[in-house]
């Protein structure tokens, strides 16, 4: 009975599993089935929405195509048939009129009269193909040439001078420009109301020229003198700062004149020589008389001399009135009656302008010359700030270190004297290194066991170590002493405290003079020590870490002591040192 039971679960159960998977197989498929029908929807109007537009296209290419091939190729198809049908005609007719031309040569005239009006009639649509397509090309091109010669045309001034046209010109303006240019010439030496008389006035008239027939302001003025009556010749005119001097007829002499008195210059060949005056060479017409027409000689001896113009020298570290004086040879007073101010203040300062003369020479020689050095870089300070150190205290992390630029400067000298300085280039060689410092913020006023106290903080960063006993009984190297003594009144269980952080090494007693003391080993080499402690009053163990300002014992007269006191050693590499160059403010 219970077999029959067992059995009759098992049927139970998997019934209800096959169920389920039915279930799941009929919901699967039936998804796959939906799946597939929307899928084929979708991909169906993509597709019709893809290929409408594309079909479009396609019928448009294809009109397109019957279009070119209905009115342009089968046209020029035609028209290229018929082309060679006519040059047939054309080889034909020209034998028959070879051979009729031997036997009978007056009626070449009416065989060819004959062949034309054949050939108008048998070929009248290609002749008249040829005429559309060629008489708006012909047409086209008269337009092109038309359009490019009235462009080039255009109304402008004629000048006419004592009956003779010299030149045309867009704008009056540009005569009067011309015209004065030739008067500068002409009335060189002449005084300012004798020069509106020298040309007269010319003649206007309105014509119609090429572009290319207008001339310019400077053509113009050498028409001008040409047409006066003037006694004029081609020759150079010498300008220094655009203000004539004078003229002369060669101009490589004029130039060898200018450039003899820069040869003179003893030079670098990484310096340049120039004049500080603008000098000018300008090739012309010029009057032809001996107060403006020099020769060589007279413009070199003109040159050699001076002219009133300042001579300055822009003060530089270290001047004085009298080292600037026999720098230029020359007097104190002098130097001081050619710079009333600077007198007045009885000073030089850097970048001062100094007049060394009133008197230069007439064109003054200038050499520019660069120069390269290194220059060094001020680093930055940063600060960071720290609450273990005091107020006061400040410690170097890092030491900065200077910067390196290469600068460029290039240095400008007139006749020998320095004009200017002017840096062109800087390159970084090497970056600064930031200096670090690290500044305390801690209360000075600390609070233990032992009651409240201040503590001060010498600029090396130690700390007095004791705070509430401050007289040195006796100092350092005396009758060979290798500390100093601290006392006060009362000064037994004064507090001693740190003098900076470190570990301790000693605390207590090891059997010499000292009694009762503390060691502390501060790094770098440097110890501290602390003496004749108070019996019980050392609170710290040899290997503890302590900070500075912090308790460490107190004021007490043990060891070899004649009194209540703190004996303070600092020790630097095994020998002891002034203690006061480390506390002392």
């Amino acid at each position: 009975m219970n077999d029959c039971a067992q059995t009759s679960s098992d049927i139970g159960f998997g019934e209800i599993r096959t169920g389920a998977f039915s279930f799941i197989y009929k919901n699967i498929a039936l998804l796959g089935m939906e799946t597939y029908r929307y899928a084929r929807r979708i991909f169906r109007s993509v597709g019709r929405l893809l290929i409408r537009p594309l079909r479009v296209i396609a019928a448009w290419l294809r009109l397109l195509l019957l279009a070119v091939d209905h009115f342009g190729l089968k046209s020029a198809r035609a028209f290229n048939s018929e082309a060679r049908y006519l040059r047939s005609e054309v080889k034909s007719a020209l034998r028959y009129i070879r051979k009729a031309s031997k036997s009978s040569p007056y009626s070449i005239i009416y065989i060819l009269a004959h062949y034309v009006k054949k050939a108008l009639r048998r070929h009248r649509q290609f002749f008249r193909s040829a005429l559309n397509i060629l008489l708006p090309a012909v047409s086209l091109a008269v337009l092109i040439i038309t359009v490019n010669r009235w462009n080039n045309i255009t109304y402008a001034l004629q000048i006419i001078y004592d009956g003779k046209t010299v030149g045309y010109i867009s704008d009056e303006s540009e005569y009067l420009e011309s015209r004065n240019l030739a008067v500068q010439k002409l009335s060189v030496g002449l005084k300012e109301n004798e020069r509106s008389d020298i040309l007269s006035k010319p003649k206007y008239s309105l014509a119609l020229v090429s572009v290319n027939d207008l001339v310019d302001v400077d053509t113009l003025s050498e028409n001008l003198l040409e047409a006066s009556d003037a006694n004029i010749t081609n020759a150079c005119g010498i300008y220094i700062d655009g203000v004539f001097l004078c003229s002369v007829k060669n101009e490589n002499d004029a130039r060898s004149v200018f450039n003899a008195i820069l040869e003179k210059q003893t030079v670098r060949s990484d310096e340049k020589v120039g004049f500080i005056e603008e000098i000018d060479y300008v090739q012309g017409l010029f009057p032809d008389d001996e107060n403006t027409m020099w020769d060589a000689a007279r413009l070199a001896g003109q040159l050699s001399k001076t002219k009133q113009a300042q001579m300055v020298y822009t003060a530089r570290y270290g001047d004085s009135f009298s080292k600037i004086a026999d720098d230029f040879d020359m007097t104190v007073e002098k130097l001081r009656e050619l710079n009333p101010g600077l007198a007045a203040a009885n000073k030089i300062l850097v970048g001062d302008t100094v007049v060394i003369s009133q008197e230069v020479k007439f064109v003054r020689v200038k050499v520019v010359r660069t120069e390269s050095h290194a220059v060094d870089v001020n680093y930055d300070t940063v600060v960071t700030y720290n609450s273990s150190l005091f107020r006061g205290d400040s410690r170097v992390i890092r030491n900065g270190v200077k910067g390196l630029d290469l600068v460029t400067t290039q240095i400008t000298t007139i006749d020998g004297v320095v004009y200017s300085t002017e840096e062109i280039d800087r390159v970084r060689i090497t970056d600064p290194i930031d200096e670090k410092i690290e500044k305390g913020t801690r209360s000075t006023s600390v609070s233990s066991a032992y009651g409240t106290y201040n503590v001060t903080v010498s600029s090396k960063g130690f700390v007095w170590p004791a705070p509430t006993a401050r007289t040195v009984s006796q100092s350092y190297g005396r009758y060979g002493h290798r500390g100093i003594d601290i006392t006060t009144s009362g000064a037994s269980g004064r507090v001693i405290v740190a003098a900076a952080s470190g570990t301790v090494e000693i605390a207590g007693s090891v059997g010499d003079s000292y009694g009762q003391q503390v060691l502390i080993n501060h790094g770098n080499g440097v110890k501290t020590r602390y003496a004749h402690c108070l019996s019980g009053s050392i609170n710290v163990r040899p290997g503890q870490r302590v900070s500075a300002g912090q308790t460490i014992a107190r004021i007490g007269s043990t060891g070899n002591s004649t009194g209540p006191h703190l004996h303070f050693e600092v020790i630097v590499n095994g020998s002891s040192v002034n203690p006061m160059y480390y506390v002392s403010r």
